[in-house]
């Protein structure tokens, strides 16, 4: 398992606020902070936040039924 969370400031800053103990995050910050969850091998927020990023449905408009669908066999990938 793994956790990416939002820091305010990187670990090997010196300055003051990095160094207080005081103005560190609580606990109960923590779940504003979290910014993904990664188990079994994927990102569970990224996963599904980057799904079909890169599709334009603008461009694919002009092209017939049958090709603006793509199976999931027709996809390939280099995992």
């Amino acid at each position: 398992a793994a956790v990416i969370y939002e820091t305010p400031e990187g670990g090997d800053t010196a300055s003051y606020r990095a160094l207080c103990p005081h103005l560190r995050p609580r606990w109960r910050d923590w779940p504003g902070l979290v910014l993904d969850v990664g188990f079994w091998g994927r990102w569970w927020v990224l996963g599904r936040r980057l799904r079909d990023h890169d599709v334009n449905e603008e461009e694919f408009a002009a092209l017939p039924a049958p090709l603006r669908r793509l199976e999931p066999r027709q996809l390939r990938s280099h995992r």
